[in-house]
């Protein structure tokens, strides 16, 4: 009920909810500068009102005003808008990322020098040319020498600056993607961690209906933060609780915390990213069958493999032994002559190889065999990759090795053969990659399920990890590729030709086995060099052919010192198509790999800058309803200093008719 003091206390309501307003406009112009802020207002609601009975009828009551109150202090907080920004600011950083580093790739591959790769390998060819009109100067055959050492270091420069970038997991230097790796799953853990402690003070503060809008701000630049790391899944439960999915991996539900790892399965594999304290993820429910590696560049769901037979090496033993191992082979019955290993033809000179020379010679040829004595004198091949496409085949020629040695099967060539969804594949390898971002290694027969969704799907962790398996392996592998062809075909040709000593069978780059059945070429780089007695004897590099001067002769004969034959197969390489199906040169091929790489980072720039000007739009958008105006603050501040002013001339004016009433009324 009403009495003569009742329009004092709604003055007062006034002046106290018109200061509450001016301060909460204060607070907003204190923080029109501060990251993150969300601007505040006054929620102003008018009092109940109470019943004041009718002065001229019995029956009718009439409803006065109680003044106002300050309901609640709001944000002027767009929920689905900061939802859209946290999405777009996980694919912007992903973009900034992967440009960034497709940029230094790129800086790597074309100037690592003075000169590039194309321009060292045409210098090569010519330097075997030049050779070849003169194939008796010494200075045109130390010219080789150098014009191949440059070629061989700017191979190892580009390669190393390419392995720096990538950085190794049991090794990685200050800088490298796999030390950004670590520091940003780092980063991410202290972030997780931190919401975590927001989320529980936030809890506590808004046990009593209030709203801590002060520390959801806090939260919601720590979530943007987290989102710029790794694609997060931000989202409330019943009770309103913020949980944080990273993945598939709950980095945070309410006020508990759930770190991400980096795990190292071996030093041949890279790094991953999990959820799991477990170890490396297997991926595979049963990986005694199948397993698998992922390198980060799809997302994927639960897949189905089925190995009905998994390949095997082809591996053959000679049926004779050989004691003394020292002893011509001529000792055995073998004659000299011609044979054929894996389509390359071969000479024999029996009276002055050994068993050993011979499976020194296998081994070092580049034909995929791996050749050597065992404890028993036997002849032992090995094929280095699986598969019945790699089986080894030998032929007598002119000569009757073959016969004499009577080789027989240890272990039959045999392929892979699996199922994946509908469709049944045949491989020459157990390691496949049907699955695109999949590296599936198979082991034995039976079925397999495996969870191929990664944890990390987005934001700057997921460009460092696309990159580092993805470009910068593909520019890895394409080089060693390359110098591997290189270091092949100029072996094959030089072992037939004839040095100026008038000897022959001799490689002018070392031999290299990578021991990889899939990847031959893999890190050849790194041991790329010439053989040594090329380097102290620059007679030894086979300039020269040879031919046969009879029908019935059994080795051909050195064409002499003057002869250029082979120097000239040799440079004709450069011309000679063996990349994409033998649609491309060497140069060609070079020339394809940088285009690649080129086309992908302006790809990514452009990606980069539309999702930059995306999300330039969305912090527009939400800055016209959360960001701080100042000319509407200022104009509020106004409104309200007049409706202060206002309530307190009520208090005065009621004031002064209480004077009235009490005191000068007699």
């Amino acid at each position: 009920m009403a009495n003569s003091f009742s329009g004092l206390n709604i003055a007062k309501s006034g002046l106290f909810a018109q200061r509450a307003a001016m301060e909460v406009t204060s607070n907003n112009i204190a923080n029109a500068n501060t990251e993150g802020y969300t601007r505040q207002r006054a929620v102003m609601e008018s009092k109940k009102a109470y019943l004041l009975h009718g002065l001229h009828s019995a029956t009718i009551d009439n409803a006065i005003g109680n003044g106002v109150s300050v309901d609640s202090v709001e944000a002027m907080r767009d929920v689905y808008m900061n939802a859209k920004i946290i999405n777009q600011t996980s694919d912007n950083s992903y973009n900034d990322t992967a440009n960034t580093l497709l940029k230094q790739i790129e800086s790597i591959i074309n100037e690592p020098g003075q000169v590039s790769i194309a321009d060292e390998l045409d210098n090569y060819w010519a330097a075997w040319q030049d050779l070849a009109n003169d194939p008796s100067d010494t200075a045109l055959r130390r010219n080789l020498v150098e014009e191949t050492h440059s070629l061989i270091s700017i191979f190892q420069e580009v390669d190393s600056q390419l392995r720096l970038l990538q950085g190794k997991n049991y090794k990685s230097s200050q800088g490298s993607i796999e030390n950004q790796i670590e520091d940003c799953v780092k980063q991410i853990n202290e972030l997780g961690e931190y919401i975590s402690e927001l989320n529980r003070e936030i809890g506590k503060s808004e046990i009593n209906r209030q709203q801590a809008n002060e520390l959801r701000d806090k939260r919601q630049v720590a979530l943007e933060e987290l989102a710029e790391l790794v694609d997060i899944d931000a989202f409330y439960n019943k009770q309103g609780e913020l949980y944080v999915n990273v993945g598939t991996h709950p980095l945070v539900q309410h006020q508990f915390f759930d770190e991400l790892h980096v795990e190292i399965k071996n030093g041949e594999l890279a790094t991953t990213v999990t959820g799991s304290d477990l170890g490396y993820p297997e991926y595979s429910d049963n990986p005694d069958v199948a397993q698998a590696v992922l390198d980060h560049s799809v997302n994927l769901n639960n897949v189905t493999v089925t190995v009905s037979q998994v390949a095997t090496a082809h591996s053959q033993y000679s049926f004779l032994t050989y004691h003394p191992l020292t002893g011509p082979l001529s000792n055995f019955g073998i004659t000299s002559g011609s044979f054929v290993v894996n389509g390359r033809g071969f000479y024999l000179d029996a009276e002055n190889t050994t068993i050993k020379d011979l499976a020194k010679t296998l081994d070092e040829a580049n034909l995929g065999i791996h050749a050597y004595i065992n404890e028993s004198g036997q002849l032992i091949m090995e094929a280095t990759q699986s598969g019945t496409a790699n089986k080894i085949c030998t032929a007598d020629g002119t000569s009757n090795l073959f016969t004499v040695m009577n080789m027989h099967d240890n272990v039959k060539a045999q392929d892979c053969i699996f199922n994946f969804g509908d469709k049944e594949y045949t491989t020459s390898s157990n390691q496949v990659d049907v699955i695109d971002g999949v590296t599936l290694i198979l082991k034995k027969r039976g079925v397999a399920t495996m969870d191929l969704r990664p944890t990390v799907t987005g934001g700057k962790l997921k460009a460092l990890l696309e990159t580092r398996d993805g470009v910068i392996q593909e520019a890895i592998d394409g080089f060693n590729e390359l110098a591997y062809k290189i270091m092949t075909e100029t072996n094959a040709i030089h072992r037939v030709g004839y040095g100026m000593d008038g000897e022959t069978n001799r490689n002018f780059f070392t031999g290299y086995d990578s021991g990889d059945e899939r990847v031959p070429y893999k890190d050849c780089i790194l041991t790329m060099s010439m053989e040594n007695f090329i380097e102290y004897d620059l007679t030894t590099i086979a300039c020269a052919g040879g031919h046969f001067v009879n029908e019935t002769d059994r080795l051909p004969t050195f064409n002499g010192v003057g002869d250029a034959s082979n120097a000239i197969l040799i440079a004709e390489l450069k011309q000679t198509c063996f990349f994409n199906n033998d649609k491309s040169t060497f140069n060609d091929y070079y020339n394809e790999l940088v285009t690649y790489i080129a086309a992908r980072s302006q790809k990514t720039e452009n990606e980069l800058e539309y999702s930059t000007n995306i999300l330039k739009q969305l912090d527009n958008q939400r800055a016209s309803t959360a960001g701080v105006s100042m000319d509407e603050e200022l104009a509020n501040l106004i409104k309200f200093q007049q409706a202060y002013n206002a309530s307190a001339k009520c208090i005065t004016v009621i004031d002064e008719m209480l004077d009235k009433v009490i005191n000068q009324m007699i």
